[in-house]
């Protein structure tokens, strides 16, 4: 398979795609005068403009993410709120207690504050500080979804957010999407990424202790985690796994897109 990635391509090894790639022995190219099956849409940036060669590309070609152009925080928030109808934002004006002051911009961080604040800034978002505890540590849903499809969920364990929001990892566990959602959850989770425009990405999802429910918070179109640093506290099999289970999925959903009467 040759895959046409513009305007940008993944230009480092922690990336997943750089995994699944070399798992499934596939190609990448950047030229668009080239040999290719299908086109993917690839810049790893919150906000994009839709890049005019791709678009003309889409005539012909499947394009992955092309529509995925605005994965900022207000964003997702606001297609969370579409499809779940409930909320995860607050005005840090009028709100009282402990809540998340997050950049609007992706993979940006945030940190653990006291509302009400008298001065906000327009790139930050606030958002309730859900708590998703178990035994003394934070369980994070980190979720994989590849064409329309979830072909596993990353259970993480974290250390609980005291000053900042990104904390410690502590383990990780793979499950299917059956062992973490329901059947209409995992429904609504698609419909949410329909809505992003993302075909290939992953989601970073808590379940609140409180209500029960889940809530999206982060969706990204870029995803990372095979890299040599081990920062996800992969073991050697559960690595393999993941990579397997992936590649297998993107390989069968760019089939079917290539060829949908099977």
């Amino acid at each position: 398979m040759n895959v046409l990635f513009l305007p940008d391509y993944p230009d480092k090894e922690f990336y997943t795609i750089v995994a699944l790639f070399m798992r499934l022995g596939w190609f990448a190219t950047q030229d668009p005068d080239a040999d290719f099956d299908v086109a993917w849409a690839w810049q790893d940036k919150t906000w994009m403009d839709q890049d005019e060669a791709l678009l003309r590309i889409s005539a012909s070609h499947p394009v992955l993410n092309l529509c995925c152009t605005d994965i900022s925080k207000r964003r997702v928030e606001l297609e969370f709120h579409h499809v779940f109808r409930r909320s995860t934002f607050v005005n840090p004006a009028q709100y009282k207690g402990r809540a998340v002051e997050k950049f609007d911009e992706n993979a940006r961080g945030g940190r653990v504050v006291e509302l009400p604040l008298e001065d906000v800034e327009d790139r930050f978002v606030y958002q309730q500080l859900i708590d998703s505890s178990e035994d003394g540590l934070m369980v994070e849903y980190r979720v994989p979804v590849i064409l329309g499809e979830i072909p596993l969920v990353y259970r993480e364990r974290k250390a609980l957010p005291r000053e900042h929001i990104k904390t410690a990892k502590k383990s990780i566990e793979i499950l299917g999407w059956e062992e973490a959602f329901s059947r209409a959850e995992r429904s609504d989770i698609l419909t949410f990424c329909e809505r992003m425009g993302l075909d290939f990405g992953e989601l970073d999802i808590l379940r609140a202790n409180d209500d029960g429910e889940i809530y999206i918070l982060d969706a990204n179109k870029t995803p990372g985690g095979f890299g040599m640093f081990n920062k996800v506290k992969w073991r050697p099999e559960q690595r393999q796994q993941a990579i397997d289970s992936l590649a297998a999925a993107l390989d069968e959903g760019i089939r079917g897109r290539l060829d949908p009467t099977g």
